[in-house]
């Protein structure tokens, strides 16, 4: 199972890469959940189900396409089993480009997984870092 869970997260990160929010949000069950324990500015701390999770991210992948802030990869990754066949945790970095220029955001990811789909995508994120890049250029 760790293995099918590895390949779910690459689809995931590979979603940001090519900013496919469709690819995105069909990663998810059609009643799977995303969190957020440290709040985002203007996100839903916990979304429910796919149109909600469509409904709140889309608007920042648009913004982020009209500003030409780009995810180009995902660095130190560490990818943690877990005693949960359907769990894991991973370590990683996001990098890419943004207005500022370069940026590297690091992230742990607690994935909850089942029949190839994320039950549960709770992301931990240093929120502030996070809120000051979504904002650079917007308008």
């Amino acid at each position: 199972m760790a293995e099918k869970l590895r390949e779910l997260w690459e689809q995931l990160v590979a979603h940001q890469i090519t900013r496919d929010i469709d690819g995105w949000v069909e990663s998810f069950a059609v009643d799977g959940v995303m969190e957020w324990p440290f709040r985002l500015k203007e996100v839903p701390p916990r979304l429910e189900g796919r149109p909600a999770i469509r409904a709140a991210l889309e608007p920042v992948w648009d913004r982020a396409k009209k500003l030409n802030r780009r995810i180009s990869g995902h660095e130190r990754v560490v990818f943690h089993e877990t005693t949960d066949p359907e769990v894991a945790l991973v370590e990683f970095d996001i990098v890419g480009e943004s207005a500022r220029g370069p940026f590297r955001q690091t992230v742990l990811y607690l994935l909850r997984a089942r029949a190839g789909r994320v039950l549960l995508l709770r992301e931990f994120v240093d929120t502030a870092a996070l809120s000051e890049l979504f904002q650079v250029g917007a308008s």
